[in-house]
């Protein structure tokens, strides 16, 4: 082999950082190259650590250890990726996790994705028994696993072979988290080693970030950040300290439970932030630490050095204090929060505008059919707000998070009281004189339209905010930020919205100012004008 060379191989994409932890992240007891056709879509393609690690083709399973042999590192990640998520599948299988960004039909795979992959050797490796030893990659081509090499692309280094390095899986001494620090990536730049101190009876761990900011590590019984024990230091101080956490709220633990040791927040001659802490396992009134799995959440400041909201700056994830085993962890209640979500947008997006447009357009309907219109949808819209609001309280209790700390949730509370409010003000409302009475209308009426009107705008406007707000934080929530998903549901969602303003703006400007309907002496629409009893029967 040498550099210019065009390459064509069939084989398991993979990702490096699985390849180098020897299992799947999202199926720890599989072997990586062992079993490659079980590793999801969804770890590679959804989790940010195996992305970032840039990915390899595998050549053919070795018959003297049963692994599959080192294949070619491949440059262009984004294409790769591209043509991962068009091969794959959203559909859901009990024995693996859904890949959410694939966007293939329900009959292609969920695990195991193979390829022909094309290019031109861009450099040869650095020459070591491991993925960084494989030639690279460059200018390629993705293509269908049923595509045929017309030349079979010369064989790569096949780990565990006589007098190479261990299987790729096989504990060695190295991998021991209790005689040398192991490593897990947390997100893109930001980095965990630990190591377990058991004759002290501590755990000692250096988190290390590629700006400068604020830094957080915490302990957790569920995943969540409500009742966790966190470690949070800046380098303004220099010293990270204790906190008890809830959603949105920290609490620094008295002078008596700061045990940590050895413990300092820097920034090193790279610009990294480093944070460093030495603490026990077992403390009393904290979460206790042990050997196996530990739920553990990360979280930095982006680029501020002042310790406060993390933005979506933050995560869990479990890692195995002695194996130095780690996998990502979805937030729970993802099924709750979607349909929370649906129901907000067919109360605020669908049936409010249309019930709006039903008063706006009201010169197109007879006699009282627009009031009766107008009532059903927006007393659907209430009844389909009174459920997202109550999964909203229901659910957030259930995390463990404070109510009402958040814009959005601010933003809610105020639109359903609002909202009950307009329904109460629109049941009591003010009757119109009779066609036929030649009375004018009462001051106290004139005002309710007014009062009417105005708060239906409002709320109507705070509502598509709200919506996309909340598409913003479900996207945050479930680390789909950037994703496909987002990025559609998005556009998709401001094109129903233009289309829903383009109703109201041209309802409200052509029937309601340049084609004003004729009134009669009342002062009521000669067309729609109904007397009490009609509207009273209505309603």
């Amino acid at each position: 082999l040498k550099v210019g060379d065009e390459i064509c191989t069939t084989g398991f994409i993979m990702d490096t950082f699985c390849i180098n932890r020897g299992t799947l992240l999202d199926a720890p007891s599989v072997v990586t190259l062992k079993n490659p056709e079980l590793h999801s879509y969804h770890c590679l393609l959804d989790v940010k650590p195996c992305i970032n690690s840039g990915y390899q083709v595998l050549g053919e399973k070795d018959p003297n250890t049963g692994e599959h042999c080192l294949g070619y590192r491949l440059e262009e990640t984004d294409k790769v990726a591209a043509a991962g998520r068009a091969h794959g599948t959203t559909k859901r299988d009990p024995n693996f996790f859904s890949c959410r960004t694939c966007t293939g039909p329900d009959n292609n795979p969920i695990a195991g994705y193979r390829a022909t992959v094309k290019g031109t050797i861009k450099a040869l490796g650095d020459g070591s028994q491991s993925v960084s030893g494989q030639p690279l990659l460059t200018n390629i081509q993705m293509l269908d696993a049923s595509v045929e090499c017309a030349t079979p692309a010369p064989q790569t280094v096949c780990l565990g072979s006589p007098g190479g390095t261990p299987s790729a899986g096989e504990k060695s001494p190295s991998a021991d988290c209790s005689s040398e620090f192991c490593k897990t990536t947390l997100a893109d730049g930001y980095t965990l080693s630990y190591k377990l101190n058991e004759p002290e009876g501590t755990v000692s761990m250096e988190a290390t970030y590629d700006e400068e900011a604020w830094l957080g590590i915490a302990f957790s019984e569920d995943g969540l950040m409500g009742g966790s024990d966190g470690i949070l230091g800046s380098p303004d101080t220099g010293i990270p300290q204790k906190y008890r956490l809830s959603q949105g709220f920290i609490e620094i633990m008295p002078p008596e439970e700061q045990t940590l040791t050895d413990a300092s927040v820097v920034v090193n001659e790279n610009g990294q932030t480093v944070m460093k802490f030495t603490k026990p396992l077992v403390e009393p009134n904290q979460i206790p630490i042990i050997p196996g799995d530990n739920n553990l959440l990360w979280a930095n400041g982006g680029d501020s050095t002042d310790i406060g909201y993390h933005g979506q700056n933050r995560a869990p994830v479990i890692i195995n204090l002695s194996s130095g085993a780690a996998a990502t962890v979805r937030a729970p209640n993802m099924g709750a929060w979607l349909a929370h979500g649906i129901c907000a947008f067919i109360a605020w997006g669908m049936l409010a505008p249309t019930a709006v447009n039903a008063a706006i357009y009201r010169s197109l309907f007879k006699g009282p059919l627009w009031f009766k219109l107008h009532r059903f949808f927006n007393a659907s819209a209430y009844a389909l707000t009174i459920i997202a609001f109550a999964i909203a309280v229901a659910f957030i209790s259930k995390e463990g998070n404070p109510h009402w700390f958040s814009s959005h949730a601010k933003m809610g509370l105020s639109m359903f009281i609002i909202a009950s409010v307009q329904v109460l003000w629109g049941a009591a409302r003010p009757h119109l004189p009779g066609p036929d009475s030649g009375d004018e209308k009462t001051t106290i009426r004139k005002v309710w339209e007014i009062k009417h009107r105005l708060t239906g705008t409002v709320l109507l406007a705070c509502g598509f905010w709200q919506m996309s707000a909340g598409i913003k934080l479900f996207a945050i929530k479930y680390s789909g930020v950037g994703s496909v998903e987002e990025q559609g549901v998005t556009i998709a969602y401001w094109i129903w919205i233009g289309v829903e303003v383009a109703l109201l703006f041209i309802g409200g400007v052509y029937l309601k100012l340049l084609k004003k309907p004729v009134e009669d002496e009342g002062g009521n629409d000669a067309e729609n004008a109904v007397d009490d009893k009609q509207k009273e029967d209505a309603v």
